[in-house]
């Protein structure tokens, strides 16, 4: 991209410079190790290809501005110094998509910078002021945590092309020019010489994981909900069992293996201080591609047989069981419902419905839901409307949201929310956080949920935590257990 082809986009706050290049074998992970070397704060969004779409995998490192916001406060960090203040987060955010707004160029991918990082379940108590804030938060986990990225590394996995991006204010172009593409050339050169080799990741277990509600406890927990789905407060919500064990050392040492057993359309390893998560997501809460948006509910969930037949036989009793096919049903509606808020009134459409999703561990009924989003609506308010996705909270959403912090009594953190990126063009790619594990400080998290319905049964149910975390837990123990020096090359 040559200085003068920028001139077009003049009316723009800030536009971003980039360098294109062709690498045959790139390694994501070998190059966030390489970050994580020098000290930067890095994040890698990756995964497989999404219908109709590259794959691309995203890689940031030293952020220009780090936003936390827990209970109603903001903290923002840049240049080294921490600013605190009681706000609201929405309209700084806002504020802050706007002054940094660039133009989408041609064959660029879909993100070039912006804000990566997560929004946790309990973000939804801001758009929704009838939940209760008041649950424990024994971890002191923030509700937002993102980073402003204006330097990415983005990789085409079909073209194999390497896309360098720097965000620069437009009336700062023509000075600073010649010195960003120096520095991009200085990474490209990083890039192309880097070494299979890096300092060694360890992951220790000090603890077994242990869930936080054993059979009994949990079986009261489903039949207070069924109580109050006799008594048509809810129709279904998602109760979540997790699993807390004392860890040393560094998720990332859990990404290689993880990545390999959980090929999903989002691997994600994010990292912000003491805070670190890593997960294989298989579900988008929603998409923006210019004014389309998508989303791609999964509800109905049965483990991976053993044997192919075993594995056929679990397959038609999923797509045949009228509980499940019932709940998916509602969760439609409620994406239906949700993406009606920020779409063009009679846009909204299911374009795939209850399609059998085979994943490493379980299988899932998934389904497609587009529209066209209004021209008034920011993407904190498409947010603001998705979150929490149906599938984590249950319907009607928020006497289920209400009724979760009443059983559960604890703050969800990343778990239920979403995570991703909010581009500076507008666009946005956010997952929902399943198959995740989180740390803060020495506290390992690994958070799963079933859905309880009016039939429900609770052993049942309880199995379900086990199956949908098994993929995360297995990738953890047997890190853990090897205490790998783990070569991301292998």
């Amino acid at each position: 991209m040559k200085k003068e082809d920028l001139a077009i986009y003049a009316d723009y706050p800030a536009v971003p410079v980039t360098m294109q290049f062709k690498v045959l074998q790139f390694n994501p992970l070998n190059l966030v190790s390489h970050l994580r070397q020098q000290g930067h704060t890095s994040y890698l969004l990756t995964g497989a290809p999404k219908p109709k779409l590259d794959g691309y995998t995203f890689i940031g490192y030293q952020p220009k501005m780090k936003i936390h916001y827990r209970n109603g406060q903001l903290t923002v960090i840049k240049n080294g110094k921490t600013t605190t203040k009681k706000t609201a987060i929405k309209p700084y955010l806002e504020e802050l998509l706007n002054r940094f707004r660039t133009p989408k160029l041609p064959d660029s991918p879909p993100f070039q910078g912006g804000l990566v990082g997560y929004f946790a379940y309990d973000y939804a108590q801001y758009a929704n002021p009838t939940l209760s804030s008041s649950v424990s938060d024994p971890y002191q986990l923030d509700d937002v945590d993102l980073l402003l990225a204006d330097q990415v590394i983005a990789y085409n996995q079909r073209t194999k092309i390497v896309t360098l991006s720097q965000i620069v204010p437009t009336n700062e172009l023509n000075n600073r020019f010649e010195q960003v593409q120096v520095q991009l050339g200085k990474l490209k050169r990083t890039i192309l010489q880097l070494q299979q080799s890096f300092v060694p990741v360890t992951l220790q277990l000090k603890s077994a994981l242990q869930l936080q509600f054993n059979l009994p406890t949990f079986t009261n927990l489903v039949e207070q909900t069924k109580q109050h789905i006799v008594a048509g407060d809810i129709f279904q919500l998602i109760l979540s069992n997790p699993q807390h064990a004392d860890m040393a050392g560094s998720l990332f040492a859990a990404a290689p293996t993880l990545f390999h057993q959980s090929p999903s359309p989002y691997q994600f390893y994010f990292q912000d201080g003491d805070f670190e998560a890593l997960g294989a997501s298989p579900e988008t809460l929603i998409s923006r591609q210019g004014t389309q948006l998508v989303t791609y509910p999964l509800a109905g969930t049965r483990r991976r047989g053993k044997t192919e037949a075993e594995d056929q036989r679990l397959a038609a009793e999923l797509q045949h069981n009228e509980k499940e096919l019932s709940e998916h049903n509602m969760l439609i509606d409620l994406g239906r419902n949700d993406l009606g808020r920020v779409s063009r009134f009679g846009s909204v459409k299911v374009t795939s419905c209850r399609q059998l999703l085979r994943f490493s561990q379980v299988m899932h009924l998934g389904s497609t839901i587009e529209s066209e989003v209004r021209s008034d609506q920011s993407s904190i308010d498409i947010l603001d409307a998705l979150m929490p996705a149906g599938t984590l909270s249950g319907a009607p959403k928020v006497r289920a949201m209400q009724l979760i912090n009443e059983l559960e009594q604890n703050k969800r953190g990343l778990y239920g929310g979403c995570l991703g990126y909010l581009d500076f063009d507008g666009d946005l790619d956010l997952c929902i956080g399943i198959r995740l594990a989180y740390r803060k400080g020495t506290n390992l998290v690994v958070h799963s949920g079933a859905g309880i319905v009016a039939d429900s049964i609770a052993k049942y149910e309880y199995q379900e935590f086990n199956n949908k975390a098994r993929s995360v837990v297995t990738a953890l123990q047997q890190v853990a257990k090897q205490e790998v020096h783990y070569a991301v090359n292998n």
